[in-house]
């Protein structure tokens, strides 16, 4: 793709390349692509290329802290390596801390297992929040690593915009401000009940879909920038044990009100505290979601748990902001920010509507008043049902009326289907000359003839409705209609639909004639046995691609070595294999090809039978596991449930591709690649064919190294296309 000719990080992200002007600069889906060094806060966000899966992706960059050291030598306006002396890369990405010097953790390559304490607790915590369990309005995550002074996050690109980027244009109003809030409230629940807290609902987190639904995003970045700070944002209540106050019937503040205070405040006291409170100054900014009160507070002990109200809190001041189109508080910086928060009272929200009171009492000071979830969810749900109708009223077109009385002869009339479609467009009248030319001409010749008889005027024209009216009137068939012969005005519209309705049979049956004559035969006619129980039938090739087998040896190729309806696969014959490859008739039961000078040997499991070879193994499956348990649809049994892809579904980062099903007659396939990394951090990649026959599952699965992606394509394709059971 051309327009990701960035730098590549961590060797498989391509970042796209610097904007054509300095500054921030929206791409196409509204994430902004360079790094504000003005505002901490605003980390870098675009989209990217993962060259591994050929999907985009969304990065996040979070600056790390710099590294002073006790000589900085000066260097010249320009970097080395393509770095500019501003710490940006070519492609628009700090490179380090803001103001040029190296950050911790630079590194030529990707680093997922730092040295340094600081960044090894950022890095372990935005992990953390990446593994929690998958969301509809939560963003997921797939890769964290630190390379070039910075914490790079790798999750999915969503087709939304951030809100902030819909408040930059026009404020919401209290109804639709209602229906975002509560899918922000619905995630936070989810997060709550796991004993997390977001600390990052922001406008610029928060992603509106074409849809319209609302999701929350920034949860490894918030997590991450806590722990720079010098807090620990990771739970320290298991999650069960949250899980089970949630169930119990205990409000958002209790669902996990001890881990979220023990995670928050970190153990922090005196001049530890004091110094993260310092440093969260500096890294958050003056951002109005992101200080409440019990986050802003004193640092000798006394001030309140932090807990779930917080969230709520942000809750409130983004919806403060989207109805008002300003925070509730100045930002002018974040020192009297955090003064503010506790000092004084938030500005009226005049513009709230029926959403002001909700507005009030998620900005209360103190955390016991404000709502729970439960009750914060049903006023917002009553809020949602009672929003009113669009007002289509400046879209509603309205017809003139004709000018002048009502003419009774002008009323429309009853007219029959197809009338409108057989009346030819009336010719207009020609405007005769005022002054007849001297002497005998043509024309007078013509007008010398007998003419038919002019039809009445309407009285809109002697009253001076003009001839336009009359004539558009005529045109549409609600005027007087030109005298036709009534039998045959009555015959038209059958006699059209007869014509019709023959011409269409007779295309019909010129098809079924050309489908008969022209087409190659299936059945008991075609050469490969009997029709609808083929596993690859006569419409195209197997799944691995190759082409449509032939007869099999055992049969005389007229379908009387089988029984009608046995749904016995083709066989391939082996002049039709690759060369290298040996067809090879297994004892368990099946045929297959395989490289010549596999060795065979047994699975581990039962039923297996592998085949291994340069690095590359085939396994072969045959007929283990018994549809009637696991299901009669392959592909929910290849992505849930199949054994041999268990390391793909527990691996920290997966990805599939190239999913579907096919259906040949009473055979139910699917087949598909995937890509994980084991245990020992090696990339894996496999294709994978699960079929039904005979009730039970038969499955071929190729595997091998991320690297050699086209191998293993290759043997799944010859393997899969050869493979037949029951060949005992």
């Amino acid at each position: 793709m051309d327009e990701y000719a960035g730098r590549v990080l961590a060797e498989r992200y391509r970042l796209p390349a610097r904007p054509p002007a300095d500054g921030p600069d929206t791409a196409a889906d509204g994430f902004d692509v360079t790094f504000d060094v003005s505002c901490p806060d605003r980390s870098s966000t675009t989209r990217a290329f993962d060259t591994y899966s050929g999907q985009e992706v969304l990065i996040r960059q979070v600056p790390l802290p710099e590294v002073v050291d006790a000589e900085i030598v000066a260097g010249g306006d320009g970097g080395a390596d393509g770095f500019a002396a501003d710490g940006r890369a070519q492609d628009g990405f700090a490179s380090g801390a803001p103001d040029g010097r190296p950050g911790r953790g630079a590194a030529a390559g990707a680093d997922r297992d730092p040295r340094d304490p600081v960044v090894r607790r950022a890095l372990l915590a935005a992990t953390a929040a990446a593994q929690l369990p998958d969301h509809p309005l939560l963003d997921q995550v797939f890769d964290v690593f630190v390379q070039d002074g910075s914490l790079w996050i790798v999750g999915e690109l969503l087709p939304a915009r951030p809100l902030a980027a819909l408040l930059a244009g026009r404020t919401l109003s209290p109804h639709r401000a209602a229906e975002i809030a509560a899918d922000l409230l619905t995630a936070l629940r989810a997060l709550h009940a796991h004993g997390w807290l977001h600390r990052n609902v922001t406008a610029r987190t928060v992603l509106v879909c074409d849809d319209g639904r609302a999701v929350l995003t920034g949860l490894a970045a918030g997590a991450a920038q806590e722990a720079l700070c010098g807090y620990d944002p990771v739970p320290r209540v298991p999650a069960a044990a949250s899980l089970v106050k949630a169930a119990a019937g205990s409000g958002a503040g209790d669902a996990c009100e001890e881990g979220a205070a023990g995670a928050a405040a970190g153990g922090l006291t005196g001049l530890a505290a004091e110094r993260a409170r310092q440093a969260r100054l500096q890294v958050v900014g003056p951002v109005t979601e992101r200080w409440a009160p019990e986050q802003a507070g004193p640092v000798d002990g006394s001030g309140v748990p932090l807990g779930p109200a917080a969230d709520l809190w942000a809750v409130g001041a983004l919806l403060f902001r989207a109805v008002q189109g300003q925070p509730p508080f100045p930002e002018d910086s974040a020192v009297e920010l955090a003064r503010l928060v506790r000092a004084q009272a938030p500005a009226a929200a005049a513009a709230g509507g029926v959403l002001r009171p909700v507005i009030e009492a998620l900005l209360c000071s103190d955390p016991a008043g404000r709502p729970g979830a439960q009750e914060l969810r049903g006023r917002l749900r009553a809020l949602v049902r009672t929003a009113p109708e669009p007002d289509l009223g400046r879209r509603t077109v309205s017809l003139p009326a004709l000018e002048g009385p009502a003419d009774p002869r002008r009323l429309p009339i009853l007219r029959r289907r197809g009338e409108l479609v057989r009346r030819g467009r009336p010719q207009r009248p020609r405007v005769r000359p005022r002054s007849a030319p001297a002497g005998p001409s043509r024309s007078a010749a013509r007008s010398a003839a007998p003419r038919p008889p002019k039809a009445p005027r309407s009285s809109a024209r002697s009253t001076g409705a003009g001839p336009e009216a009359g004539e558009s009137l005529g045109r549409v068939g609600v005027g007087p209609a030109a005298q036709r012969d009534p039998g045959r005005q009555a015959r038209a519209p059958r006699s059209l639909g007869r014509v019709l309705l023959t011409v269409i049979l007779l295309l019909v049956v010129a098809g079924i004639a050309y489908a008969v004559v022209f087409l190659p035969k299936s059945g008991r006619d075609a050469a490969g046995g009997p029709s609808g129980a083929d596993l690859t039938g006569t419409s195209g090739a197997a799944p691995g691609g190759s082409p449509a087998p032939s007869a099999g040896p055992g049969d005389d190729g007229k379908g009387a070595g089988r029984p009608p309806g046995a749904g016995t696969p083709q066989t391939t014959t082996p002049g039709e294999l690759a060369p290298g490859f040996a067809l090879r008739t297994d004892p368990a039961g099946f045929q297959i090809a395989v490289p010549k000078g596999w060795q065979r040997r047994t699975g581990p499991d039962r039923g297996q039978v592998r085949y291994a070879g340069g690095g590359y193994e085939l396994l072969v499956v045959p007929g283990r596991d018994p549809a009637a348990r696991f299901g009669a649809d392959p592909l929910a049994y290849q992505q849930d449930a199949e054994p041999e892809l268990a390391a793909f579904r527990g691996a920290g980062w997966s990805s599939a591709a190239g999913l579907r099903r096919i259906d040949v007659g009473q055979t139910a396939m699917a087949e598909g690649s995937f890509s994980w990394k084991d245990g020992g951090g090696r990339q894996v990649y496999a294709r994978n064919l699960a079929m039904i026959y005979g009730g039970r599952y038969h499955l071929v699965l190729v595997i091998g190294p991320a690297a050699g992606r086209a191998e293993v394509d290759r043997l799944y394709a010859q393997a899969s296309s050869a493979y037949r059971p029951d060949r005992s």
